[in-house]
């Protein structure tokens, strides 16, 4: 193998799709797994860990991730603070 393709196969092998922007737009901030919310990626999905809601786009709950906080807490081994709704508001209620 020449040179010239080992380089290529280290460069591919580092290669990650999911290091790409997403409609110009990459990850939502630095040190995040999540991915920035774009028209095509809104942030409008709860996270599955704390179910607080809009805190997950469509491509994130794809790869299965949770929100920041539920990811930091369960790295540092802290808490979780899961989400309750207001006790006012209620779904089933009729007009």
């Amino acid at each position: 193998m020449s040179e010239n393709e080992w380089e290529w196969e280290r460069d591919f092998d580092r290669y990650d799709e999911d290091d790409e922007p997403i409609d110009g737009v990459g990850f939502a901030q630095e040190g995040s797994a999540l991915r920035a919310a774009t028209p095509d990626n809104p942030r409008n999905l709860p996270c599955p860990t704390c179910h607080f809601p809009n805190r997950l786009t469509p491509i994130d709950k794809a790869h299965g991730y949770q929100c920041d906080s539920c990811a930091n807490a369960t790295e540092r081994g802290m808490d979780i603070v899961y989400y309750e709704p207001d006790e006012g508001a209620d779904d089933n209620e009729e007009a």
